[in-house]
């Protein structure tokens, strides 16, 4: 039995789904195709900026040596503060500024997250073009005590911070 209603509701399907009406021959739907380029074929593409009507070549395309596609760089971040106490460090890509001027980072954007011992703190991120200012944070293990902020501008050479 259960074949049975099997059996009829895929021909119902089919029956529904198929065909697609008829054609009245008043309207022309066909939309012409556009040429693809075979890429195994050499392709003149014009040149840009220069004058007159010369193309260029892919096989003429120079890339210099030093040419890298990285898309991140190592980035050194160097904190010295005045204290001895141990701290907890952690360096935020994203954050927001209140009204205040209190700054709350987004904990989804920690770069990178460690301990301050004697006040120092040396270490690399890896940060991208994206990457325009970072917040970094330095916790007391006392709650009591307020927490060293301070929003920087990144910078390929590196952050160095002292207080």
């Amino acid at each position: 039995m259960k074949s049975l209603y099997l059996t009829l509701f895929t021909a119902a399907l089919l029956f529904g789904c198929g065909g697609g009406g008829g054609d009245d021959g008043n309207t022309n739907t066909d939309t012409p195709q556009q040429a693809v380029p075979n890429p195994d074929q050499n392709v003149d593409v014009p040149a840009t900026g220069g004058t007159g009507d010369s193309t260029a070549k892919f096989e003429d395309l120079v890339i210099p040596d030093n040419f890298d596609l990285s898309t991140t760089y190592d980035m050194p971040i160097s904190i010295d503060l005045d204290t001895t106490e141990p701290m907890s460090l952690s360096v935020y890509g994203d954050f927001t500024v209140a009204d205040d001027g209190s700054i709350t980072p987004i904990a989804g954007s920690k770069i990178i997250s460690g301990q301050i011992a004697n006040g120092d703190f040396n270490g690399v991120i890896a940060a991208t073009g994206a990457l325009k200012n970072v917040l970094i944070e330095a916790w007391y293990q006392d709650p009591n005590k307020a927490p060293f902020q301070t929003v920087v501008s990144v910078d390929a050479e590196g952050i160095s911070i002292s207080n």
